[in-house]
């Protein structure tokens, strides 16, 4: 396996406004061009995230993609969702933020407490047999959008995060994901997952997720070795969910 994608920084291609980092990331590939490169704009007019739900881009917040080349298999890049996670804790701690409020939750958002503070969305083609993947971020840096179904929030709003801007955290999750994708790939998943579950959100907790099946209840006891989300349900058996939205029960 080829990990010399990881042990420098990738180049940086910015926009001023773009309609989506992750059209341009699968535009880029179809074309021939899977990187390494950061594809990064100052505004989205057609952001969005998993599940195909539109991203708020206020200006001040980042918003970028890593687009590369991907040197591990498939199955290791549906996993890369909870290295991209970490490596966003990582780079706000780099840049001395309190991260002891950030949570994981399962299986690609960064959170303040209950409050959303980055979202996820990877997304993987294949150009001549090729794997390529593209990881895009969009981190509230300056602004905590106005949004009716959920409560957002900042980087700059949380203590040791005053002076952070998107481009000094852009700098930071450069070296933060390389690392993170580079231990999943070269020490499996088992260290990647006990971080992620370090971090977890509603570990321990009664959760509902309603995944294309229907909807389950249950508490949440840990992550499975594919990623799926472990629950033990009401009759002691355990199931894993490999899709859906988890929300906790009060």
């Amino acid at each position: 396996m080829k990990l010399e994608t990881f042990s420098s920084a990738w180049p940086v291609v910015r926009f001023d406004e773009i309609d989506s980092t992750n059209e341009e990331a699968r535009r880029r590939a179809s074309g021939g061009d899977t990187g390494p490169n950061w594809l990064v704009t100052g505004s989205q007019t057609a952001g969005r995230g998993r599940l195909g739900r539109q991203w708020s881009s206020p200006r001040g917040n980042l918003f970028t993609t890593a687009l590369l080349p991907f040197p591990g298999t498939l199955q290791e890049a549906a996993l890369a969702c909870f290295s991209a996670g970490l490596a966003v804790i990582d780079a706000a701690r780099a840049l001395g933020v309190d991260t002891g409020q950030l949570k994981l939750k399962w299986p690609n958002d960064v959170l303040v407490g209950s409050a959303k503070l980055a979202g996820i969305l990877i997304e993987t083609g294949s150009l001549h047999g090729k794997l390529w993947m593209a990881a895009g971020f969009g981190v509230n840096v300056e602004v905590a959008p106005e949004r009716a179904d959920r409560v957002t929030s900042c980087l700059t709003a949380l203590p040791g995060g005053t002076s952070i801007t998107a481009q000094r955290l852009l700098s930071a999750l450069d070296i933060a994901f390389r690392a993170r994708l580079f231990q999943l790939l070269n020490d499996g998943f088992g260290s990647t997952r006990e971080a992620w579950l370090s971090h977890a959100a509603a570990l321990g907790a009664k959760v509902e997720l309603n995944p294309v099946s229907g909807r389950i209840e249950g508490v949440m006891t840990g992550l499975a070795e594919d990623g799926a989300l472990i629950l033990r349900l009401q009759d002691g058996s355990e199931t894993h969910v490999r899709a859906g939205e988890i929300s906790v029960l009060s």
